[in-house]
């Protein structure tokens, strides 16, 4: 066989991600002859791999010129952006698009492009690095390459992420798998996916991810991520609590980083080793990681050791978010750490770490003062982000929906994780903080009840008038076991610590925002309850916009379940009284949802306590999810779920639904038609009616959710 074919071979392995098979065919041929093109397939395998001295070696072998000359240039720039020179890597890179333009060489001026984008990312420029990958994109799409052009979407997703965007870059990434990417070929793209989890609090899904993108980079030889992706596997078992695997991951990622000489690494992997308990000095190592640029890194070592050596106004936002963290916990003044944890949570949301101990050590402040109106402030804190719509999970749905009929199991559990991951590409909604004047004000003749979970206690406060109290209910797990039994059986000590805390509000309508320990309890069953008209909430926030939504109760839709004895016998008395018309399937009940004012299911309901939007209403034809609410282009006024309790009230609030009447019990089918009749004759105030209706009928453990 002579040279040409074994290079053009060689050149077919690289595309397939074949590298080890590569580098022996180049070698063969080199062995033939001292070919400048074949010195530069041998520079990129070895770049590839991870080699860079070898990589230097074939581009320091031979005179290139001309075209070959810029090619060479184009890989010494991608050369200098793996040993972490990036500003250095931009600037060659420039010289090699200039090179590669003038010969037209569009194939490696899209890799120059590729690189530079990756320099310009690292070196903290993400608008030039996006549109070097968007000017790459077209040129490999104009050249008939859809999986390049593919990979360079999943890269300005990648430098979104480094820029701290983390929905767009997820976004990109669904993209870049749309069209073409193949993670059996590209694992360093799994690799950035888990990082974005990661940086979303996903600790688990994230380690799911890396297992097979280690594997596969082990078998490609892909070398030069495989020690990045063990140092984020290290990362993820640590915030994880796996001491053990973290150690394990760190190490290894640490050897290979040493193998490689990429020394600027090496401090990172040493930090998370000893995150993981191995010994060290971890104030050497957060200032070695500083001065590596590993900012994240120095900062969850210097909080523990040197709080005050973290910047608050330079490096990444989580680590300037973990300096306001720092700063809060040494602050003096209550006022001062109000303060910092404030500048700390515009940085970082408050659903994750670091912005989880932010809100919780400002909430520390709040209770040690005994400061009601700071208690809910920050509380509320924690119910600013909520899942942002998107109807990009519409396919996946109706599979989903097909796969639970057939009961393919593995099916199933495909579909959910792509449905969760579109959901997470499209990002968050942030809501403004409540303000508790204005929530006072709203409230009017209303009283308000918080329950706060904070570490291992549980509080709640009550507004009355304008008045703010503090209540301690003590440790946080007992007053959770309570609320269990109370939904069992009548327990007297649960209810009359419970009625106890309703019980000074007088006659008022009570709204009540739960905590977990209490967001079962069925309210109208406590003494104090009775009668009176009750509203659940998922936050004061969630109240107060469901309490501005129009009330209207004229177009009504009925739907019945399978298999539920009373279902279409409760739908036929309703439709007879009311009106309206009738939808039987998933599908067909969210299309004619969008133009009904009332909406009515009897149905059996699914409540999933690890997904909760994986909930579900059991329809003809297949379920209706959480996730199913993201597509209704309008949301009705009332929403009545006559069903177990299936989970599903929150989710259609925070899609618009003013009220929703539902169960935290097991349905009494004898008497439930008798209920619903009287509730849908008044629903123009659903709470004061279902108040009235479940004392007529006996408590049936319905709860209006929303703003009754």
């Amino acid at each position: 066989m002579t040279p040409a074919p074994h290079h053009e071979r060689a050149l077919a392995l690289v595309e397939q991600g074949r590298l080890r098979a590569a580098h022996h065919l180049t070698t063969r041929t080199l062995a033939g002859g001292d070919d400048p093109e074949v010195h530069l397939t041998a520079a990129w395998i070895a770049l590839d791999r991870g080699d860079a001295e070898t990589c230097a070696r074939h581009l320091d072998a031979t005179a290139f010129t001309g075209l070959a000359r810029a090619r060479a240039q184009c890989l010494r720039g991608l050369l200098l952006c793996q040993q972490e020179a990036p500003r250095r890597a931009a600037a060659g890179l420039t010289l090699a698009v200039r090179s590669l333009r003038r010969h037209g060489d569009r194939r490696w001026l899209a890799n120059a492009l590729t690189g530079r984008g990756i320099a310009r990312a690292h070196a903290g420029d993400p608008v030039g690095a996006d549109a070097d990958f968007t000017a790459a994109h077209a040129l490999l799409t104009a050249l008939d390459e859809p999986v390049r052009a593919a990979m360079c979407l999943h890269n300005r997703g990648f430098a979104a992420m480094l820029a701290g965007r983390t929905p767009t870059a997820l976004r990109h990434y669904e993209q870049a798998a749309r069209e073409g990417l193949r993670t059996s070929s590209r694992p360093e793209a799994l690799v950035d996916r888990a990082q974005a989890l990661l940086d979303i609090g996903l600790v688990r899904e994230a380690r799911d991810v890396l297992h097979p993108a280690i594997t596969l980079l082990t078998g490609c030889d892909r070398g030069s991520r495989l020690p990045e992706a063990l140092l984020l596997a290290a990362r993820c078992a640590v915030r994880d609590n796996d001491s053990r695997a973290a150690r394990g991951y760190a190490d290894h990622a640490e050897a290979l980083f040493t193998a490689q000489g990429r020394t600027r690494w090496i401090p990172a992997a040493q930090a998370a080793a000893l995150q993981a308990g191995r010994p060290g000095t971890p104030a050497r190592t957060a200032r070695t990681c500083a001065e590596q640029g590993h900012h994240d890194e120095a900062a969850e070592l210097h909080l523990t050791t040197a709080p005050d050596r973290i910047p608050r106004h330079r490096g990444t936002p989580r680590s300037r978010a973990i300096g306001w963290l720092a700063r809060a916990r040494t602050a003096t003044t209550r006022r001062a750490a109000a303060a910092a944890c404030h500048a700390g949570l515009r940085l970082h949301t408050a659903d994750t770490w670091p912005g989880t101990e932010l809100a919780d050590t400002a909430l520390d402040h709040a209770l040690s003062c005994q400061d009601a109106r700071a208690v809910v402030r920050w509380a509320e804190r924690r119910h600013t982000q909520t899942p942002a719509p998107t109807t990009d999970t519409a396919r996946p749905l109706t599979e989903l929906r097909s796969a639970r009929t057939r009961g393919d199991h593995a099916r199933i559990v495909a579909l959910e994780r792509e449905v969760r991951r579109l959901s997470l590409a499209a990002g968050t909604t942030q809501r403004p903080p409540v303000r508790l004047d204005e929530l006072a004000d709203a409230l009017d003749e209303n009283a308000m009840l918080v329950f706060v979970h904070h570490r291992s206690r549980l509080v709640a406060v009550s507004i009355t008038a304008g008045r703010f109290r503090l209540h301690d209910l003590g440790d946080a797990r007992t007053t959770a076991a309570h609320a269990t039994s109370l939904e069992l059986k009548e327990n007297r000590p649960a209810v009359d610590h419970l009625n106890a805390l309703l019980t000074p509000a007088g006659e008022r309508p009570l709204v009540i925002v739960p905590s977990q320990e209490v967001a079962r309890v069925p309210w109208a069953a406590l003494p104090a309850a009775r009668g009176r008209p009750v509203s659940v909430a998922p936050s004061a926030t969630d109240w107060l916009a469901a309490s501005r939504t129009p009330l209207a109760v004229d177009r009504r839709l009925w739907v019945a379940g399978p298999n539920l004895g009373f279902a279409e016998q409760e739908i036929d008395a309703l439709q007879r009284a009311h009106g309206g018309e009738r939808a039987g399937t998933a599908a067909s009940a969210l299309s004619e949802m969008a133009r009904a004012d009332v909406v009515h299911i009897a149905a059996h309901g699914v409540r999933r306590t690890d997904l909760p939007l994986f909930s579900h209403l059991e329809l003809e034809g297949g379920p209706l999810h959480g996730y199913d609410f993201d597509h209704l282009r309008n949301a009705p006024s009332v929403v009545v779920l006559s069903a177990c309790d299936s989970g599903l009230a929150n989710a259609l609030v925070r899609r618009g639904v003013r009220a929703v009447v539902a169960s935290v019990r097991p349905v009494p089918d004898d008497r439930v038609v008798g209920l619903m009749l009287d509730l849908h004759a008044h629903l123009d105030t659903p709470a004061q009616t279902l108040a009235q209706a479940q004392e007529k009928h006996g408590d049936l453990g319905f709860t209006c959710v929303g703003a009754g």
